[in-house]
């Protein structure tokens, strides 16, 4: 199996879709409902949760890999 396919099943797995939207919406929850003096602890949130979404982001860039190499090949 590729590793664009790996990526794929991944994204498409409720197991893990659930559990990344879950992480998200624990550190969106904190950042929304912190005391307005707690600005380290919403950055420190904030930072986890961009690290998620870029995560996340580099799983749907692995998993457009395999659809962009087979449109290369068409074009060549």
């Amino acid at each position: 199996m590729s590793p664009s396919d790996r990526a794929k099943n991944l994204l498409i797995d409720e197991f893990f879709s659930k559990l990344l939207e879950a992480q998200k919406d624990v550190y969106k929850s904190f950042i929304f409902g912190s005391a307005d003096h707690d600005v380290e602890g919403r950055e420190r949130a904030l930072v986890k949760l961009r690290a998620i979404e870029e995560f996340e982001a580099s799983i749907r860039s692995i998993a457009d890999q395999g659809e962009i190499e087979k449109k290369r090949i068409k074009v060549f």
